[in-house]
């Protein structure tokens, strides 16, 4: 039969409060970089903004012969259409 020993001599003899210190040290400065980093990115895209300004790419081109009814009807007909499919 195999004997298990728990006690707290095993936990000294083996390092384990240094090893937790150490575990509980190398977290807290993780999560303490991850959260400087967050806080700080916004400041850090606006100076990248300010280097690499974004191009006007995402805007759609203006199209006026398209009336408003028709396109409203269209989407009304995709959406009564997935509601039908679901």
């Amino acid at each position: 039969m195999i004997e298990i020993n728990l006690s707290i001599q095993n936990i000294l003899d083996g390092r384990g409060i240094e090893i937790a210190i150490i575990g509980m040290l190398v977290v807290f400065t993780a999560l303490t970089l991850i959260s400087a980093f967050i806080s700080l990115l916004p400041s850090v895209l606006r100076i990248v903004n300010l280097m690499y300004p974004i191009k006007d790419q995402l805007s759609l081109p203006k199209c006026t012969d398209t009336p408003k009814d028709e396109v409203l009807a269209a989407i009304g007909s995709v959406l009564h259409a997935a509601k039908i499919g679901m």
